[in-house]
């Protein structure tokens, strides 16, 4: 798979590996939210409020678990608050990709790195 990799100005600081969402501006934020329909990636570094940034809006990318981490068995996610991902199961959700586990990778602890298949938002659950 080709990654397909993007370079946005970033609306606030954003952390290495966290998604962002677009802003009316044209700008990038932090994603916060499971229902974000503008969640457009994964930010490839840190960066401060102002600097452009690399996203990633296709392809395999790192992402942080957040709070409550992941399960081995889990295969979607959705994110969460400061741009992490969970599992995705939580109605009124949006599954933003599939998780990639390695042999020595099958669950994540919260604030942990994860493989995924970014594929942005699909599949609202009701």
């Amino acid at each position: 798979m080709n990654n397909i990799i993007k370079t946005f100005v970033a609306d606030g600081a954003i952390t290495e590996f966290a998604l962002v969402s677009t802003t009316n501006a044209g700008k990038v934020t932090v994603t916060t939210a499971r229902d974000d329909s503008r969640c457009i990636g994964v930010a490839q570094r840190a960066c401060s409020d102002g600097e452009v940034v690399d996203v990633l809006i296709q392809g395999e990318s790192r992402v942080i678990v957040g709070a409550g981490g992941l399960a081995a068995g889990d295969t979607l996610v959705m994110a969460t608050t400061a741009g992490a991902v969970v599992p995705h199961q939580t109605t009124g959700s949006y599954s933003i990709g599939q998780i990639l586990p390695t042999i020595n990778q099958a669950s994540s602890s919260a604030n942990e790195q994860v493989l995924i298949k970014f594929t942005g938002p699909n599949n609202l659950l009701p």
